[in-house]
């Protein structure tokens, strides 16, 4: 049993020093931006010039980030790298889904990944097959651009929902109070729907696949901001499919399910289609996503 304050242990008192710290590894982490520079870090976190200079200049000193003298460029040190390949090495997760997301993907014939929940609000990319090519007739997806290794995705409403269709009430509830209010019964029914068949359907056009990324990057705006914007989001899609719609051509971007920790969601595995499917074909990829996935939360 977790110990509480009211058993006798003393609550844990917030390190603003550490969570600082964090967050610039979390961007230097962050493959999609590229090199950043204090300024950029200044932006993305709004912390003062002072500390972003600090907090950089000791991740150098210890190796966990290089700093280009003529540019001002930082990125990763080899102390980081290091320590990161060893506890790829050491993750049975990552090594098990590498082997079953590898035959599943030579199986589809389309791209592949495996997504990680690695904080309250965040899922990371750990690791992606890549189908470049296509049939003749175009029957063959390839890979979504945001599919990179180390990529982290904010865990905010509408977006995924295989980790949430599993949780409790009230995590659902308080994961649903975040998104606009116009989003809110349809994410409720989308949860269930999910819950009963096994994963997740993300349906979506260009316009939503580049909000989607703008809403990912945008780690300091308001609430007001993000509200606004996730209400354009419902102008440019419609969530997840619901039993009643699962008919006819259905335009399907990816298929995630879940994986399971314990009782937890801790990650999923994602295919990528990005195609038109048939109910049937949408149901078969669907079952061997998830088949596959049941197979990874053995561990």
């Amino acid at each position: 049993m977790t110990p509480t304050v009211g058993d006798g242990v003393k609550s844990r008192q917030p390190s603003p020093p550490t969570a600082r710290a964090i967050r610039v590894v979390e961007l230097l982490a962050d493959t999609s931006m590229g090199p950043i520079t204090i300024a950029d870090i200044v932006r993305r976190t709004g912390q003062s010039r002072a500390t972003a200079h600090a907090i950089v200049s000791e991740l150098v000193e210890q190796g966990w980030a290089m700093r280009s003298r003529s540019s001002g460029e930082i990125t990763l040190g080899p102390v980081f790298t290091t320590l990161a390949t060893r506890v790829t090495a050491a993750d049975p997760l990552i090594a098990r889904a590498r082997v079953a997301m590898t035959e599943l993907s030579d199986d589809l014939h389309m791209p592949c990944f495996v997504a990680r929940r690695v904080g309250p609000e965040t899922i990371s990319v750990v690791d992606q097959t890549w189908i470049p090519t296509a049939d003749a007739d175009g029957s063959v997806g390839t890979a979504l651009p945001w599919i990179t290794r180390g990529h982290p995705i904010t865990l905010r409403p509408p977006f995924s929902r295989e980790f949430f269709a599993w949780a409790s009430h009230a995590e659902q509830d308080a994961w649903i109070a975040k998104a606009p209010a116009a989003l809110r019964t349809r994410l409720r029914l989308a949860l269930s729907a999910i819950a009963e068949r096994g994963y997740s359907i993300e349906r979506m056009t260009d316009d939503y696949v580049a909000v989607t990324d703008a809403l990912n990057s945008l780690d300091s705006v308001s609430d007001s901001l993000r509200s606004r914007m996730g209400d354009l989001l419902t102008e440019l899609t419609t969530i997840d499919y619901l039993p009643d719609e699962l008919h006819g051509d259905l335009p399907v971007i990816t298929i995630g399910a879940p994986v399971f920790d314990a009782e937890a969601v801790t990650a999923s595995l994602v295919a990528c289609p990005n195609r038109t499917m048939t109910p049937d074909a949408l149901h078969d990829v669907g079952s061997r996503v998830r088949t596959t996935a049941d197979g990874l939360s053995a561990i």
